[in-house]
């Protein structure tokens, strides 16, 4: 296997924060129905926060020369990205694991899908947690579908980015490792 650089401190941790405070916010929602006095509602409510300050630092990263978390060499959006997603989907029904660059093809758009998500969530919670669940209003109302809509797409997320590093791993690139160790050997 080639010597392939770590990812840097900072990229594991915002990384690592994202997955906890998204996980454990994501299986925390339902307990959130029990009202704003609620403990449920409180954790909750905390975690998701938490994601969307851990969220508001990665965005900013990305605008940054940070080489592991930078937009400028991404564009999940552009008709390269889709030809190549397209091309890597290919290569999969083949049981071929595609050779690209981490934002690159379909991991490029996986990791732009599960931004998106937890940035929605992240936005729509912070609107939920000011207007505060008591009000019941209109635009209460009105968010908190916004919020459910992204609910649902959290597992999707989560079945294609853990499906991806489990296949990764059974083609003997276990690229997850660069998360916990300095270099690959």
């Amino acid at each position: 296997m080639s010597d392939q650089s770590a990812y840097p401190t900072y990229a594991k941790l915002i990384h690592l924060g994202i997955a906890f405070f998204g996980v454990f916010a994501f299986l925390t929602g339902e307990s959130a129905e029990d009202g704003i006095t609620s403990n449920g509602y409180l954790l909750h409510s905390y975690l998701g926060l938490s994601l969307a300050s851990i969220m508001l630092i990665r965005v900013a990263m990305g605008f940054t020369k940070s080489q592991a978390l930078s937009f400028k060499a991404w564009s999940p959006f552009s008709k390269q990205q889709r030809q190549y997603a397209i091309e890597d989907f290919r290569s999969l029904l083949t049981l071929k694991i595609p050779k690209r660059g981490p934002h690159d093809g379909l991991a490029g758009v996986t990791q732009a899908f599960g931004l998106l998500i937890f940035i929605w969530m992240s936005v729509t919670g912070t609107i939920l947690f000011m207007l505060g669940s008591e009000s019941k209003s209109n635009i209460f109302e009105y968010v908190e579908e916004l919020h459910e809509v992204g609910e649902s797409l959290i597992p999707i997320f989560l079945a294609l980015h853990v499906g991806a590093v489990i296949l990764h791993s059974l083609c003997g690139k276990s690229n997850w490792r660069k998360m916990f160790n300095n270099k690959l050997r």
